[in-house]
């Protein structure tokens, strides 16, 4: 059984699902009320008792923890529940009145109404299938109705509940159309065309939410990576040569590391790669395996990669991305084609250069 809400806009739609719900509860009994106070009929006092208690425990139903409510998959049970509740009341004030002639019939239109706002197809027919099956109980169990009018009723409620059904339906797709349009562009939004990686906002909101929770047991290491000469890449051989050296760089960056390395490109040939719990000797030795894997993947293109190695303990985002850069730009003036951490690293031992191609 799946959680009714896995995102924000889902959980705010239940919450003013749940205010219309309770404001239902709050009006519906205010109707019968003032119908039973003018005009009095033969149990008007059970109507009213009734009437009164659903009013009474309207209010109840705000304190609901809709939130927690409709993330767990035992959400769907408490709005199944409170729907044939609704039902069960409204029938058996119908009863208490004048059965399937009863005014209060119209209430099940509406409770059929509100359930094809939020229910999915099935949902809604199964709540307009007890509906009708109560109504034509009570149609045939209390006499004095006709039966050409009993048949019209549930006529018309099978029709309310096949409309209501596919209105649920048609609501349903078009919410699924739009939720995945805004899915993709929020993507195309964080995300670098090319290369599929964190673009430079999306990359450094990561960075600063990461270094928040770097501790001693927690490190967070970051790896700066320039791809060698790459205007030389493109001179010579060319802007389609160019792009799929990075997206060879940007794929053996992800490769290379487990589901918790972020990736991203933050301009031109410049990427980073970001290492929650990870110290700076193993970031180091993704670094090396890094610089390998880009010589012998990139060798038609003769390109390579400078790669820079930091970590922290505390949070610091920017003081790892200056340490990270001063070790890019170490390797850059070591030869290129390596990697490096600072003379004086942020966090752990000073690291060897991992050993260049020789180029």
């Amino acid at each position: 059984m799946r959680a009714l809400a896995q995102d924000e806009e889902r959980v705010a739609f239940w919450r003013r699902h749940t205010v219309s719900g309770i404001v239902l509860c709050g009006v519906l009994p205010a109707i019968i009320a003032v119908r039973t106070l003018a005009t009095d009929p033969p149990r008007g006092g059970a109507i009213l008792a009734l009437a009164a208690v659903v009013a009474g425990a309207a209010p109840l139903l705000a304190l609901v923890p809709v939130e927690r409510l409709v993330r767990s998959p035992w959400g769907r049970l408490f709005y199944d529940a409170w729907e044939a509740a609704g039902i069960a009341l409204v029938t058996t004030v119908c009863l208490l009145d004048t059965g399937a002639d009863s005014p209060y019939v119209l209430f099940l239109f509406v409770l059929l109404a509100h359930a094809a706002l939020a229910y999915p197809p099935v949902g809604v027919a199964l709540a307009g299938g007890t509906i009708l099956v109560g109504y034509l109980g009570m149609g045939l169990g209390v006499g004095g109705v006709p039966a050409d009018h009993v048949l019209v009723g549930a006529l018309a409620l099978a029709a309310a509940t096949a409309t209501c059904a596919f209105a649920s339906a048609n609501h349903q797709r078009a919410y699924q159309r739009t939720a995945a349009y805004a899915q993709q562009l929020a993507l195309l939004a964080e995300r670098d065309g090319l290369t599929g990686a964190l673009n430079h906002r999306a990359f450094h909101q990561r960075l600063r939410a990461e270094a928040a929770r770097a501790t001693t047991d927690r490190p967070l290491s970051l790896l700066l990576v320039d791809v060698d000469e790459f205007k030389t890449v493109n001179d010579t051989l060319g802007h389609l040569a160019g792009d799929a050296v990075l997206r060879l760089v940007a794929g053996s960056m992800q490769e290379l590391t487990r589901s918790e390395g972020v990736v991203g490109r933050l301009g031109g040939d410049e990427f980073a790669l970001l290492l929650p719990d990870t110290d700076l000797p193993e970031a180091t030795g993704i670094a090396e395996r890094l610089v390998t894997h880009v010589r012998t993947t990139a060798a038609p293109f003769a390109a390579t990669v400078s790669v820079g190695a930091a970590a922290v303990t505390w949070s610091d985002p920017v003081g790892l991305q200056a340490t990270a850069d001063a070790a890019v730009y170490r390797a850059k003036h070591s030869g290129r084609d390596r990697a490096c951490v600072p003379p004086t690293a942020l966090d752990g031992p000073r690291t060897v250069p991992a050993t260049p191609s020789g180029r």
